[in-house]
């Protein structure tokens, strides 16, 4: 930390804190709250003061008339974020391009426009203050042809650590676009009879985090391009985390033919699930008790004591409105609120339990990045110019999941990034002036230890 002259030492008194960008002073009111956790005080950052100078604290409004203002906060998180990930990753493998790939990024957090509109939002936030970049759909267009393949695939195995469990997902994106040859009717879960691509991701369960994207023809959906799919990310331990459509005789001899280790559900009138006797122990998942069965025939036996309890409560009210029937009971009954779980790890019944219970949150990460960073298929001339986008929605997903691993679930990412874009920059006609801040943009920014000086020393 750089050391305050003297004659800037005697400003910073009780409540007043002093950052310094370039070769200025800014002042800021300082508070602090007491933190349980960590059993010592908390620093919080209260509004802006003025410019330190050898006259005093200069006050904002001496500043002259704002000329222009821009979303700061989200900005801060998200580049914050991106400093300690993905952006040493980009400045090494794209050395002249990695400021472009980040502000499209992050823009494509904040709010996924098409092409067309992106310099808007990229006119209205810091960024444009710290980046010199042209983010015209020309500019765009171009950077999507000429990010070269490859390097895009170095970039998400430097993402992908080494010697953690990766699980693996597959879905369907669909498409009418006459431009890209990887669009091809296929089988998909949804049995829509529509041209479509298929997407593979890798998704660390250590670290809850999606890691690596590949996209392939809609009619390839086998066993040995998720094979190839893990060859190419250099990964050494990978769990093939399926739903029940997936099973068949057929995929698990696929899968021990290619050495694939798996987690697949089994239908409750499954052949292979093993009679259950007495279960053996019980842990907690969520909170909830979870009671499972000794591993056999590959097979693992759980039962959640809630569901349980819902699904006869469910059933009985079907019997009571005769839509079931007392013998329909009598054979159900067994199964009710236990999942079954065929897998080839010899593991504890723990964790195999979770490794599955993980696929929720693949499932998340494909809903956003289905929904959420909706294709441009106007813009995607090619398959090159489709993996490129792709690639690039995976590191903006990427960064949506660094955001996730910080809250509890009070927020949304996308309502954390809307409450901390009201925290704004105003460029005035001498210098910069940050505006208030509201109460919960504020929280947000003890709570996630927000860096709100990380931008003005780029600017």
């Amino acid at each position: 930390m750089t050391a305050l002259p003297e004659w800037v030492k005697k400003y910073k008194t009780k409540g007043v804190e002093i950052r310094v960008s370039g070769d200025k002073y800014y002042a800021y009111e300082m508070t602090s709250r007491w933190n349980r956790e960590k059993k010592r005080a908390d620093k919080i950052t209260g509004k802006y003061l003025g410019v330190v100078t050898h006259d005093g604290i200069v006050k904002p409004r001496s500043m002259g008339l704002v000329r222009s203002d821009y979303e700061y906060g989200n900005i801060a998180l998200l580049y914050g974020i991106a400093e300690k990930t993905v952006i040493p990753v980009l400045k090494d493998i794209y050395p002249t391009m990695w400021e472009r790939i980040i502000s499209y990024v992050m823009l494509r957090n904040i709010q996924p426009l098409p092409m067309k509109s992106v310099h808007y939002l990229y006119e209205k936030t810091y960024l444009c203050r710290i980046m010199d970049e042209n983010m015209s759909p020309d500019s765009l267009s171009r950077m999507l042809s000429s990010l070269p393949e490859d390097q895009s695939i170095r970039v998400m195995k430097r993402l992908t650590e080494k010697g953690e469990y990766v699980l693996m997902d597959s879905t369907a994106i669909f498409s009418r676009s006459e431009n890209v040859s990887f669009l091809e009717l296929g089988h998909n879960s949804k049995s829509v009879h529509i041209p479509q691509i298929n997407v593979m991701m890798l998704f660390s369960s250590t670290r809850t985090m999606p890691t690596f994207v590949r996209i392939l023809p809609g009619s390839i959906r086998d066993v040995s391009a998720m094979s190839k799919t893990i060859e190419i990310a250099g990964v050494e331990k990978c769990v093939i985390v399926a739903d029940k459509g997936f099973f068949s005789a057929d995929n698990i001899k696929a899968l021990k033919k290619n050495h694939l280790s798996y987690i697949i559900p089994l239908r409750r009138n499954s052949s292979l699930i093993p009679e259950p006797e007495h279960f053996m122990n019980v842990f907690l998942y969520d909170g909830k008790p979870v009671k499972y069965w000794k591993r056999e025939n590959d097979v693992y036996i759980f039962e959640d004591p809630i569901l349980k309890s819902e699904e006869e409560k469910d059933f009985l009210l079907r019997i009571e409105e005769n839509k079931r029937s007392r013998k329909q009971y009598d054979e159900n009954e067994i199964n009710f609120g236990k999942l079954y779980l065929l897998s080839d790890l010899n593991d504890e019944p723990e964790r195999i339990y979770r490794l599955y219970k993980q696929r929720e949150y693949v499932e998340y990460a494909f809903n956003v990045y289905k929904n959420d960073l909706e294709a441009d298929r106007s813009y995607l001339r090619d398959n090159h110019m489709l993996f490129t986008y792709m690639f690039l929605n995976l590191l903006s997903l990427y960064l949506h999941f660094q955001i996730l691993s910080m809250i509890e679930g009070k927020y949304s990412v996308r309502d954390i990034l809307l409450i901390l874009s009201r925290i704004k920059m105003y460029r005035m006609d001498r210098g910069e002036i940050m505006s208030e801040m509201p109460k919960k943009a504020k929280d947000l920014v003890s709570d996630l230890k927000i860096d709100l000086g990380i931008l003005r020393k780029k600017a």
